[in-house]
């Protein structure tokens, strides 16, 4: 292999090691308040919410009666995350409604 291209992928991998290291150093030395404790406690479910409805709206898969299959999965899971409060639960019955919904429907 090219010495160049091996010193490139050395770089990028420092630099990327970097990037994830030196945040976490920095911000486990500083007390962080209670206020941005709280609002930083909501990124992670903000951030699964944005993956879910950017998935479930860009893909049109729909039944014979024109309901879209992955948005009646993503209901079902919902409702049973909802209920249940369980992450085991909700992923378990997502899986189970869309792989029913896509036998039903054909697809």
């Amino acid at each position: 292999m090219d010495r160049n291209i091996i010193l490139a992928i050395a770089l990028v991998s420092l630099v990327s090691a970097a990037m994830r290291v030196l945040p976490l150093l920095l911000l486990s030395r500083m007390r962080l308040s209670f206020t941005l404790q709280q609002w930083l406690a909501f990124i992670p479910s903000g951030i699964m919410t944005a993956i879910v409805v950017a998935e479930v709206l860009h893909k049109p898969a729909m039944t014979p009666s024109g309901l879209s299959v992955y948005l009646l999965a993503a209901i079902i899971a919902a409702v049973v995350g909802a209920l249940t409060r369980s992450l085991f639960a909700t992923v378990i019955s997502g899986m189970v409604a869309f792989s029913v919904l896509q036998l039903l429907s054909g697809l």
